[in-house]
């Protein structure tokens, strides 16, 4: 007789629990489907180091030195990569896109919204012009440490920076015959 008592309240549990089971089901199914804000899909943040919004001005540092930036394009529909090199102050196309050198920063760091050209920052840059067929699509800084980051947003193309060459500062001498540093 003991194994009918033990199993009678075990009995009784299982026929409840299955006896719930579709109430619970279409509890569930009844609730309406809520987006919760954090679901809600994100935007991406106005690029700080891009100068579309308000502001052409180029620092005088970025122009004040001699120098190149050797930019890459890849073309991600076809996997293919374009290379070319820039003076600063010039430009080159690639198929319906130009592109123009306007600055260059051998450690670039923003601090309170200003663009600080470092020296004792690691940080390479180069201030860029990129339009398609006439259109500015991106006026701003692309970095070499970080090409991921910053830069042209487009759904075909990914333009990066892979590494900038600044002339050395020339030594002049100044009208009372000693030597200062130019640049």
């Amino acid at each position: 007789m003991k194994t009918g008592i033990t199993s009678k309240p075990h009995s009784v549990a299982l026929i409840a629990l299955l006896l719930s089971t579709p109430l619970f089901i279409t509890a569930c199914e009844q609730q309406e489907a809520k987006q919760i804000e954090w679901q809600l899909p994100l935007e991406a943040p106005e690029d700080p180091h891009g100068s579309q919004s308000n502001s052409n001005t180029i620092p005088d540092w970025a122009v004040s030195r001699q120098g190149e930036a050797e930019i890459i394009w890849l073309q991600k529909t076809t996997s293919k990569t374009f290379t070319s090199k820039l003076a600063l102050g010039g430009g080159t196309r690639i198929q319906n896109w130009d592109i123009q050198l306007l600055g260059l920063a051998s450690g670039l760091r923003v601090k309170n919204s200003a663009f600080l050209n470092d020296e004792n920052v690691d940080n390479p840059a180069a201030l860029v012009d990129i339009r398609q067929d006439g259109k500015r699509i991106y006026r701003g800084w692309l970095y070499e440490k970080f090409p991921e980051l910053f830069g042209m947003d487009n759904s075909e193309w990914k333009v990066w920076l892979k590494g900038i060459t600044l002339q050395p500062a020339s030594i002049e001498r100044d009208k009372t015959g000693s030597l200062s540093s130019a640049g």
